[in-house]
């Protein structure tokens, strides 16, 4: 055989495998740990700076940020403070509740000050005690894995270290001042490291044991017997984040409407900037869904990611730094996101379908028309929604703020109200498509 034809075979035999690792499967459990790494390495860093009065500080907004990433985990498995439950509506209503708290902690700091803190505390006293608790008593879990040489005994590893230090961590959050800042921030990057390993762990685990990464889909459709807030939740994982998006939105505009009128004071624009990049980070992580279009999620894009997610973070903890910095690049990529949705969603199937006609006219099912409709309206309100994130910027004095004034609220009203019919229609196409296969 000759060299070409050699390089050719390998090339073949290759083939799978470099396409194999060209996209990082990250399940949504993996990338909340990676999130809150990113998140307590950063405070943690973070803090030694506030602590000598260099950088100012938003506590609220940094406990609020910590609460949507624990209901981001109940939203999208049903992993609570209290263990993995049937996620089922009412444990999705509970996260959506959890995450709606967190958001006002964020948008108003100052109000919720006692109420966020006791709250950040308790979630994770009770998630480090229980888990420490159910990890060495289940006969799933330790007790076995530690019979398993490799990577079943390094989780148990990175378990004990999370579970042991959010036990101290919380303790911490609860009676504040107990512990001298410059400790609390070596704990707290000692802490973000091991969630880093953990998340490897699971990784790693679920590589070599497929079966145990299919808790945020159900298998079957959903039963229709018994109460329904108590019916599993048929509902991906960008369902799931979109319905709480969707809901973030509605909520965002009304505030702003209400801020504008004078009804509530002004909402802390550093942390809802930065909720929406971590919300970003979330997507592109999980997902692989940047700027209304679909990438593969190869470790340039995780390192991207984990950027955006850090970017946000920041911004949360850190108020007055980013501020003139997010709104124009979160303008271009909501035109980039409401471009791209159109181009690849609604034109280019259109001209497709134009060009390559079928023999036979088909008729095209109400719930798909619909579907384009609300894909097609969110395209155009998110352009114009980055329109005029960017309109104080493009436009002279005060023509541009009134434009952002009175545009804003309603769009950001709209766009929830969009996002949640997409999540309507596209779970009714999935449970569709189950019921059928």
């Amino acid at each position: 055989m000759n060299d070409g034809a050699l390089q050719q075979d390998s090339g073949q035999q290759l083939k799978p495998y470099i396409e194999k690792r060209a996209e990082i499967d990250l399940s949504i459990e993996v990338v909340l740990l990676v999130v809150g790494g990113v998140y307590f390495l950063l405070f943690g860093a973070l803090l030694f700076l506030i602590d000598r009065g260099i950088l100012p500080y938003s506590e609220d907004s940094m406990y609020g940020l910590f609460v949507i990433l624990v209901s981001m985990q109940i939203i999208t498995m049903g992993k609570t403070p209290f263990g993995d439950l049937l996620r089922s509506w009412i444990v999705v209503v509970a996260g959506l509740v959890t995450a709606i708290i967190g958001t006002l902690a964020i948008f108003y700091p100052g109000h919720l000050s006692v109420a966020i803190r006791l709250l950040a505390g308790l979630i994770v006293l009770i998630t480090g005690g229980l888990g420490l608790l159910q990890l060495f008593t289940a006969k799933d879990r330790a007790r076995l894995w530690m019979k398993v040489p490799g990577i079943l005994q390094q989780l148990t590893i990175a378990c004990v270290l999370v579970y042991g230090i959010e036990i101290v961590l919380g303790a911490i959050t609860l009676l504040p001042g107990i512990m001298p800042n410059p400790l609390t921030a070596v704990l707290c990057l000692i802490f973000g490291a091991s969630l880093f390993f953990l998340s490897w762990c699971i990784h790693e685990v679920h590589q070599k044991y497929p079966s145990g990464d299919e808790r945020t889909v159900p298998r079957e459709p959903p039963s229709h017997t018994g109460f329904c807030l108590f019916r599993e939740a048929f509902l991906t994982v960008g369902n799931a984040i979109n319905t709480y998006q969707g809901f973030l939105m509605i909520l965002l505009g009304f505030l702003i409407l209400l801020n504008i009128l004078g009804i509530f004071p002004s909402f802390n624009s550093d942390g809802q900037l930065g909720l929406l990049l971590v919300l970003t980070s979330l997507q592109l992580l999980a997902l692989g869904q940047f700027v209304g279009s679909q990438v593969t999620r190869s470790w340039l894009v995780v390192a991207f990611g984990v950027v955006c997610a850090g970017a946000g973070v920041f911004s949360c903890i850190v108020p007055g730094i980013l501020s003139g910095v997010i709104p124009p690049l979160l303008g271009l990529q909501n035109i980039l996101t409401g471009v791209l949705l159109l181009a690849t969603q609604i034109i280019a199937p259109t001209l497709y379908g134009i060009r390559h006609p079928p023999e036979k006219p088909v008729a095209i099912p109400s719930i798909i028309r619909r579907l384009f409709l609300v894909l097609t309206a969110t395209g155009i309100v998110t352009i114009v929604f980055g329109i005029n994130m960017l309109a104080p910027v493009l436009l002279p004095g005060m023509l541009g703020m009134v434009a952002y004034a009175i545009i804003l609220p309603l769009l950001v009203v709209f766009i929830g109200i969009l996002t949640l019919l997409t999540v309507s229609i596209t779970q009714k196409l999935q449970q569709g498509a189950s019921t059928g296969s």
